[in-house]
């Protein structure tokens, strides 16, 4: 230090890069992505089991044994495969008919391997790994049948279980007369079905105000998941998420992608075949997930593309085209975005494990798709500084 004040313009100028320095990294800015990493599940399925399903999620045992389960339609079935072994564990047969019949079913959660909640529009059954009925709760609410949305992982939407009760959202119903902002905040979201009173009640909480207009109506889809204290809502036509932990009010959160100009498009012709090409053709967002282990959100979207004469409408609706996922901190602020490549993954097949994001590589125009495993590759969640 002596022989630095004997020159006392040098320490001003070492004074003054370092300051610089400090300046200039504290002007940078964290942002993350996702990146395929090395980490791979690929789990053989037998003849009797399709490689796409609409329904599909992991559990932890308090063992610590990580399971899948995934609901396979063609035999009504719902499939337990070790996500360690890569091996099947058991089948839980979904009866059709006789004393423990459900009846088909679409969308499940697994509260442990003996509770499992099976959804089948009208109801729901708690039923063990044998199959047998514990209990079922009906889903009316005051004489009248509550519109739940199916719990599936292809628009994530799980039943939330805290309390002995089950939470749900609640879909629009198809109006012939479009829906305006007042008439969306008049419509309840959230079913609640206590598990011990067997009561089941619309809450407070209504519809955002998606749009002013008065002559929208088109898709009314949204995605949420559960971080322990908030709800947070993914409506597939909004550029911000919605999040309460009440189910009275929301708080709106801005969460744009960088890959759309503009609003998501609501109108859709009445025509399927149309309907089904816009909606892959258009700019869309998707599911929203939590990764309670790197406490982030995961939000998916789908950017505008065009569809080519040689494209399988059919097998695009599965996989989608283009796609990227949002990266939310824990105040859902947008802290990066990663697109990933055409005809590899199956976005909305995923799981989340302590050691990464797993999205399904076994797209159907993969050149290495495989119709005889479920495939899943580890996305790895990495940091850099911009300047």
């Amino acid at each position: 230090m002596r022989n630095i004040l004997k020159y006392p313009l040098l320490f001003c100028l070492l004074l003054l890069l370092s300051s610089c320095s400090g300046s200039q990294n504290s002007k940078d800015k964290k942002i993350y992505s996702l990146q395929p990493g090395k980490g791979r599940i690929v789990i053989p399925i037998d003849d009797n089991t399709n490689c796409y399903s609409m329904s599909m999620f992991s559990y932890m045992s308090p063992e610590g044994i990580p399971y899948l389960s995934y609901e396979n339609e063609q035999t009504n079935e719902l499939n337990f495969y070790r996500l360690d072994s890569c091996k099947l564990s058991h089948k839980i047969k979904i009866a059709q008919e006789g004393p423990e019949a459900i009846g088909r079913f679409i969308g499940h959660t697994v509260i442990d391997l003996d509770n499992i909640l099976i959804f089948d529009q009208f109801k729901i059954s708690r039923i063990n790994r044998n199959g047998k009925i514990l209990d079922k709760y009906n889903l009316i609410t005051d004489t009248q049948i509550a519109l739940c949305h199916p719990p599936t992982s292809k628009v994530y939407a799980p039943m939330i279980v805290q309390d002995s009760c089950i939470y749900l959202y609640q879909a629009l119903m198809y109006s012939d007369k479009p829906y305006d902002g007042d008439a969306l905040e008049r419509y309840p979201l959230c079913i609640k079905v206590n598990m011990q009173t067997k009561q089941t009640e619309k809450l407070p909480l209504t519809y955002p105000r998606l749009w002013e207009t008065e002559n929208e109506n088109g898709i009314f889809t949204c995605s949420r998941d559960y971080d322990g204290t908030n709800f947070v809502y993914s409506f597939f036509i909004s550029n911000s998420i919605y999040v309460t932990h009440d189910n009275q009010t929301f708080k709106k959160y801005p969460c744009k992608s960088q890959y759309i100009n503009g609003l998501p498009k609501n109108n859709y012709p009445l025509d399927i075949q149309a309907t089904q090409k816009e909606s892959i053709e258009n700019a869309s967002y998707g599911n929203i997930i939590y990764d309670k282990y790197r406490k982030v959100y995961y939000r998916f979207f789908q950017p505008a593309c065009e569809l080519n004469k040689q494209d399988n409408i059919a097998d695009l609706m599965k996989t989608g085209k283009k796609f990227s996922i949002m990266i939310l901190d824990k105040d859902f602020q947008v802290i990066g975005e990663t697109l990933f490549p055409e005809n590899t993954y199956i976005p909305v097949m995923f799981f989340v494990l302590e050691d990464g994001l797993y999205i399904s590589d076994n797209n159907f125009q993969n050149p290495e798709f495989n119709e005889n495993v479920l495939s899943f590759r580890r996305m790895e969640l990495t940091e850099q500084y911009e300047n």
